[in-house]
């Protein structure tokens, strides 16, 4: 867009060069129509620049769409009692993500059940991989924390080795965010 303006600019300075300048008279305006052309060379080294820029701003956009997120590793606490949240720091207190692996984002979440239990679920990248009944004992919490962990933990790392795979076929890599 910037580079199109400055070709105009360019356009109406060459005209206003060509016109012979009069003491006293006013500067004439060309019209479209009686706009001195461009010489051939300058006009294609214009166009080069051109497209040039459009093409490097149509990957710039791409590069940006693709840059991987600032925050890696992301662990939320979405639960509401107690239960919940001694669930999620025993989840957050044993958490090693998986070797080479930064972009996801684990969601914790709670829903209320039956009596004194509660439903636990834990989502990888917006993927429900389980939903655990809850009880309010510590040996429990412990237990269910430490399946947690290795179903997400498993999850990241298939989906890192699918990716590996579509890579080395020469297709797109699946998001893993």
């Amino acid at each position: 867009m910037g580079l199109s303006c400055w070709l105009l600019c360019l356009l109406s300075a060459q005209t206003r060069a060509q016109a012979p300048a009069k003491a006293g008279a006013k500067p004439k305006v060309p019209k479209e129509s009686e706009a001195a052309p461009l010489s051939a060379k300058k006009l294609e080294e214009a166009l080069q620049l051109l497209l040039k820029a459009t093409s490097d701003s149509a990957q710039n956009r791409q590069r940006r769409q693709f840059r991987p997120t600032e925050i890696e590793g992301l662990v939320m606490d979405q639960t509401i009692t107690k239960v919940g949240h001694d669930f999620y720091d025993e989840f957050f207190t044993k958490w090693e993500a998986p070797a080479e692996i930064g972009d996801y984002t684990i969601v914790i979440r709670e829903k209320p059940a039956r009596g004194t239990s509660t439903l636990i679920s834990v989502e990888v990248n917006d993927n429900e991989l389980v939903e655990l009944p809850l009880q309010p004992k510590a040996e429990a919490i412990e237990e269910m924390a430490a399946y947690a962990l290795e179903v997400a933990a498993g999850f990241l790392q298939q989906t890192r080795n699918e990716s590996r795979q579509l890579e080395r076929g020469g297709r797109a890599a699946v998001e893993v965010f």
